[in-house]
């Protein structure tokens, strides 16, 4: 979230393919056969996708090493859509119709199909509406540390993301023991987690698992699987056919998946990565789309169309809590509601979600004064959400017609970021342990004696095995390979002086700049033992803590 909100903060202020990259055109009808008309605002409107604009979005796609990415833009009763790079090598071109997993941006879909069933009035658990206790519905599985909060957090309170519980995304299994987790089992995990960070209702702050609870409540509500409830309420009326909340249904129709890969900088090459969990990931981050259908959800919220009522349209733009309380140059400040933020850009309100699942990136706009919006989706790793970023605000620029003096230079600002948080990483042990010995000083048990099984029952197991330090010939460090999780990784454990250690929680591919660090310790026993490790989860970019996470050694 800190990179979105560095580009919502340059935007508000107003202020390598190894074949050539080609680009395929569709033109896009706004009218599906299942979906009511829409009004057009006024004129028509051109094509945004002038040679020139293509020509530089394939050049931002090589600097920024985006295989892939499609583009739709809604313009009035008007859609237009590109598709520019390879879904897949060697020789599947990104076109319109090109799906893609779409990340966060999936919380919209999942809110406004609650708010749609809060007004329909068909289902008593809701009639107190979005003032209603979650475990008032999800009573037996939704058990936090804190009763007042266990008893009192609402579904406003989830779905606007001011529960008090940070993210605690390492937590979040998407296997136990080899098998798939549930919905429900990943909301009683929360059980488990550390104690609140904040208050509730005092700050805003990111929280994946709390929209898995919501995805929890609309099934237990409804009594289907979520992927069938948001068909009927929102894909279907829509037209949007080739959306779903499974990879096992998408497979099913004959349209091209799109491939994520990881630029490696070394042997300049792709690699791919493996598949995101959309299952698991459910209300949170699981839909697969295209860009094609993402027009007509946009649409559907640019003219406040069917199926959603004007209540409906009415609270999926109500913001619920303040996100960002520093406003920029425009005088205003950021704001969260339904799965959307809410902001002016150079002036015009606009509404916003980007999603990531660390293998495609997604950037979502619209501005319901204008009558416009814009979607894109992106198959890179590690930098799909900078290149949405920045190929869309050239586009709101250049329909807003912007001088250029005035419009930030969003790439600039990616980049310095990406150099930050490289050099923090660089700079851990000085960041953690500014006051280590000079000379450090040796465990107090020998490497191969503090391997082993730990267990913490949020946070799953670990597994430390001894393993050459990936740069020092001399040195070994732990590792733990956590492929269970929803974003896999490797724990890794650098030893710094005496029974401390650095945590490293390492993705997969070329992520370098999300690599978490955090300050960790053995503690031993009586019996002079390693009895656990503890790990400090003060996160060095948010400035947040958390929690401390205790795995105890149970071998």
């Amino acid at each position: 979230m800190r990179l979105r909100q560095l580009i919502i903060a340059s935007l508000a202020s107003g202020a390598i393919v190894k074949a050539s990259e080609l680009h395929v055109n569709l033109p896009v009808d706004s009218r599906s056969a299942d979906q009511a008309p829409l009004r057009s605002p006024e004129t028509t409107s051109e094509n945004p996708f002038t040679k020139d604009f293509k020509d530089y979005v394939k050049q931002v796609m090589k600097d920024w090493k985006v295989p892939g990415m499609s583009i739709a833009v809604v313009d009035g009763d008007q859609v237009f859509a590109e598709g520019f790079g390879y879904a897949s090598f060697p020789d599947k071109l990104a076109s319109p119709e090109t799906l893609y997993w779409v990340g966060s941006t999936t919380k919209a879909h999942l809110a406004a199909t609650l708010a749609q069933l809060i007004d329909s009035g068909a289902h008593p658990e809701l009639s107190r509406g979005w003032n209603t206790p979650i475990s008032s519905i999800i009573r037996d599985d939704f058990v936090l540390k804190d009763d007042w909060a266990t008893a009192h957090l609402t579904l406003a309170d989830a779905v606007s993301h001011r529960t008090g519980m940070t993210r605690h995304d390492a937590s979040w299994h998407k296997q136990v023991n080899g098998k798939n987790t549930t919905v429900k089992d990943v909301v009683r995990n929360l059980r488990n987690l550390p104690p609140l960070t904040f208050e509730p209702r005092t700050r805003w702050y990111y929280c994946n698992l709390m929209y898995v609870t919501l995805a929890h409540v609309v099934e237990t509500v409804v009594g289907k699987w979520l992927g069938d409830v948001m068909k009927e309420v929102i894909w279907h009326p829509l037209g949007m056919k080739t959306t779903y909340l499974s990879l096992d249904e998408a497979l099913r129709v004959p349209v091209d998946i799109a491939k994520s890969y990881a630029w490696k900088e070394d042997t300049q090459e792709y690699i791919e990565m493996s598949q995101f969990p959309s299952l698991a990931a459910s209300g949170a981050g699981g839909i697969i789309s295209n860009v094609v259908d993402y027009a007509k959800w946009l649409q559907c919220l640019i003219h406040e169309a069917e199926p959603f009522s004007a209540n409906v349209h009415k609270d999926i733009k109500t913001p619920r809590m303040i996100l960002n309380p520093s406003p920029g140059l425009s005088g205003d400040m950021e704001l969260y509601g339904l799965g959307w933020s809410r902001m002016t850009i150079h002036g015009a309100v606009a509404y916003e979600h980007g999603g990531s699942t660390l293998t495609f990136g997604a950037e979502v706009y619209w501005f319901p004064e204008l009558k416009y919006g814009l979607v894109a989706f992106a198959n890179s790793d590690d930098t799909s959400n900078e290149v949405e970023s920045i190929v869309l605000q050239r586009m709101i620029g250049d329909k807003l017609q912007v001088p250029l003096e005035k419009r930030p230079n969003v790439d600039k600002k990616l980049k310095e970021s990406r150099k930050a948080n490289v050099q923090r990483l660089e700079n851990a042990k000085d960041i953690l342990f500014p006051r280590r010995p000079e000379k450090p000083s040796p465990p107090s048990l020998e490497i191969s004696q503090l391997a082993g099984s730990y267990m913490d029952s949020g946070y799953g197991l670990l597994r430390l095995a001894p393993m050459p330090h990936p740069r020092h010939t001399h040195e070994t460090i732990l590792v733990a390979n956590r492929t269970e999780f929803i974003f896999e990784h490797q724990l890794q454990l650098h030893h710094v002086s005496g029974d401390y250690w650095i945590a490293y929680f390492v993705l997969p591919g070329e992520l370098k700049t999300q690599t978490k660090f955090f300050a960790s310790r053995f503690i031993f026993g009586a019996d002079g033992q390693a009895s656990s490790l503890e790990i400090d989860l003060y996160d060095q970019g948010t400035k947040v803590r958390e929690g401390v996470v205790t795995f105890e050694k149970i071998n």
